[in-house]
């Protein structure tokens, strides 16, 4: 029994995306109404971040992440991923927070870009290059992060990883 449980951990594993990998290619529908490819972030550096309104790591991360671009005035995209259905909850709490220009919210109820990024907890958080690389993956939120993220973000808007 032991055993079947571990290959089928690692099976999901090795399905998900990893560091060094490309991003999973997509399709998925905004909170404005519009259709989202994984191409329309390529050429820039972007955060993808899973997040749902009622998740407390989650508030704390993305404000984390908001305060990192407002204090280095780091030019980087934001694709926040909202992993509930409850769309009048999640205006509400959009509507609440400073998005930069350009940042977009992916809806995602049905959990098709959870599973294909092998998001398994929130928030999640994908660093991805340019050229659609996965970069870096931050699972959960905890003492550190701010720090972290900092540094991954100027390594890569410097042309690094």
């Amino acid at each position: 029994m032991i055993s079947l449980l571990l290959v089928s951990l690692l099976a999901a594993d090795a399905a998900r995306p990893h560091v060094g990998e490309q991003a999973p290619a997509f399709e998925a529908r905004t909170l404005a109404g519009k259709n989202l490819r994984g191409d329309n972030l390529r050429g820039q550096v972007t955060v993808v971040e899973f997040f749902a309104s009622w998740c407390t790591p989650c508030k704390e991360n993305l404000s984390e992440i908001l305060a990192i671009r407002e204090s280095t005035k780091a030019h980087f995209g934001l694709m926040l991923v909202a992993v509930e259905g409850d769309v009048p909850a999640l205006k509400e709490f959009v509507a609440g927070h400073a998005l930069p220009a350009g940042s977009v919210v992916a809806l995602d109820g049905d959990g098709v870009l959870a599973r294909a990024f092998g998001e398994d907890r929130l928030p999640t958080t994908f660093f991805v290059d340019a050229k659609m690389i996965i970069r870096h993956i931050n699972r959960g939120h905890g003492a550190g992060f701010r720090e972290r993220a900092t540094r991954w973000l100027w390594a890569m808007l410097e042309g690094g990883s």
